[in-house]
């Protein structure tokens, strides 16, 4: 296992020339597992974990990790200082590139704004500051982008797939870091330490997960275990498992769970364990997905200035080749959540410089996706100019006072490619939309108050298709620079009504932000309370696997404290 986590933390590293100015990259201090991004709550540095700084010039153009104990505060010339106040701290350095430096952030390191530099034969970078707190969890991905799929392992040093999937009962390791601070050097050979003082708690699905170790592991200075046993009450191929403590929660990376004696995932309203097992036999296999899809927006602004209430009808399509590893690591983007769950998924305007790794291949499904209907003409679904494989439009909007004119209002659709494209050839289904009795019966009480991310928030519906499921939404905004966004989507049965977001999700948002205009305020956040469709099949010869779908949701403005 030390060979794992020594490579996963090294193979993100570029090579490029090291013969200029040593400089860190805005933004380019974050976990080395999670990679939250700077400025959301989750971002800072905690005491005694493994931090990863992004730059140019600052190691040699081969990569230099260390091998023995103590482990180096100088290595392949580079080295780390960091600055708090009138203290200076050399931290331990685990790998080193051009271009990447990975190192540990040293326990007695005071909490609060501190600094970094970095030394490569003898010139330093500029400084930059950041926050060191006592703890900040980070959980390693698949994709080592902080999404997807996490490393999530059975006692045997495992990794929990949706073929090979986890079971209720099941004891399962987190491997990450940022639990907190140790007493012994951080150089030294590492130590497996229960760390029983530090308030963890895992949420799997929402639920609550029992903790039977937390601390250091034996393998790696500065990697941090978790062990958890699954709880009973929640499966599908994307549950999400959070680590909260106090009120920092880490980064959402989901895992494969069954009560099948198979060990094979199956998601409600989504693939079957039988569908899934047949891709995941294949060496690599073609995946699409369409959605049709109507957000009605209420604004508390006044009309005139962009206020009241906005229908938009919008469509989407994606064309994807997966392997069964990169299936395993796809982002958030590509996941749907367990039934009964939330996935979070965050994104910003300013690159760290993380290395992003390809978790998939576009395909060529044709110039465009059709859409007819008799009543309301034809559509097209437009490729992405520069991401193959991924269609988009805007079908129809309408913003009062203008006269709200709209395409999906019911009715049989037709969709189709037209002659089909390189990889995908020709298709074509027919998707019902109905009118959608969903109705968010507590939206305006939710909206006229802030909401508190450290309690959660409830919404309650009536109606919506039966067998289908409610899909509650949202998101925190800052406007920056960098902008900042991060967002949940939540499933739930349509027929129970209610569902709330609790803590381990609303804390991963940052608090919301507020703009002016016209001597109004509004919050740039939102909350959603949609029903969507359950899912129709199509085939198409170059594609494996393909299913169509329709949304319809209502949003509001809220703020989240």
């Amino acid at each position: 296992m030390r060979l794992l986590c020594i490579a996963s933390l090294a193979s993100a590293a570029l090579a490029i020339s090291a013969a200029a100015q040593p400089s860190i990259n805005a933004n380019g201090i974050v976990n080395v597992a999670s990679y939250a991004i700077p400025g959301l709550p989750n971002s800072s540095i905690a005491q005694g974990s493994i931090f990863v700084i992004f730059g140019k010039n600052i190691g040699p153009a081969t990569l230099a990790q260390a091998s023995s104990f103590p482990i180096p505060t100088v290595l392949g010339g580079t080295s780390v200082k960091i600055t708090a106040g009138s203290q200076n701290f050399d931290a331990p350095m685990i790998y080193t590139t051009a271009s990447q430096v990975a190192a540990i952030m040293p326990s007695t390191t005071p909490v609060g704004t501190v600094s970094a530099t970095v030394t490569f034969n003898g010139a330093t970078s500029a400084p930059q500051t950041f926050q060191v707190v006592p703890s900040s969890f980070g959980t390693f991905s698949i994709n080592q982008q902080g999404n997807g799929g996490g490393v999530f392992t059975n006692a045997n040093y495992q990794i929990y797939l949706a073929n090979s999937a986890a079971r209720p009962g099941d004891a399962v390791i987190i491997w990450g870091t940022g639990l907190g601070p140790v007493s012994f050097p951080d150089s030294g050979a590492p130590q497996a330490i229960n760390m029983t003082n530090i308030p963890v708690q895992v949420y799997v699905g929402g639920k609550v997960a029992n903790v039977s170790y937390q601390g250091r592991s034996g393998c790696c200075s500065g990697l941090d275990q978790i062990v958890f046993t699954v709880p009973a009450g929640i499966e599908g191929c994307s549950v999400p498992v959070v680590v909260k403590i106090n009120n920092v929660v880490s980064n959402t990376t989901t895992m494969p769970i069954t009560s099948s004696s198979t060990r094979v995932c199956s998601d409600v309203g989504g693939i079957t364990s039988t569908d899934l097992l047949t891709l995941l036999g294949k060496s690599n296999f073609n995946f699409g997905v369409i959605t049709l899809s109507r957000s009605t927006t209420t604004s508390p602004l006044p009309a005139q200035f962009g206020g009241g209430t906005t229908t938009s009808d919008g469509g989407s399509a994606t064309f994807i080749n997966f392997t069964p590893v990169t299936f395993a690591g796809a982002s958030t983007s590509l996941q749907q959540a367990a039934l009964g769950s939330c996935i979070v998924s965050t994104f910003s305007s300013s690159s760290t410089g993380t290395v992003q790794i390809p978790t998939f291949t576009g395909l060529d499904a044709g110039p465009a996706i059709n859409i007819s209907n008799t009543a309301k003409g034809q559509k097209q679904l437009l490729p992405a100019a520069q991401q193959k494989g991924f269609y988009s439009a805007t079908l129809s909007s309408g913003t009062p006072p203008a006269p709200t004119v709209t395409y999906l209002d019911g009715g049989n659709y037709a969709i189709d490619n037209g002659a089909g494209g390189t990889d995908v050839k020709n298709f074509s289904l027919i998707l019902n939309v109905g009118q959608q009795p969903l109705t968010w019966t507590n939206m305006a009480a939710v909206s006229a108050n802030p909401i508190d991310r450290g309690t959660g928030v409830t919404v309650n519906w009536t109606g919506g298709i039966p067998g289908t499921e409610a899909i509650i939404s949202g998101g925190s905004v800052v406007t920056g620079p960098p902008v900042l966004v991060a967002s949940f989507t939540c499933r739930a049965p349509v027929e129970a009504g209610t569902f709330t977001v609790g803590p381990d999700v609303l804390l991963q948002l940052p608090p919301s932000t507020v703009i002016s205009a016209g001597g109004f305020t509004i919050s740039t956040s939102s909350l959603s309370v949609g029903n969507t469709s359950n899912p129709v099949k199509f085939t198409a010869t170059g594609l494996d696997y393909g299913y169509a779908a329709t949304t319809v949701s209502n949003s509001a403005s809220v703020t989240y404290k």
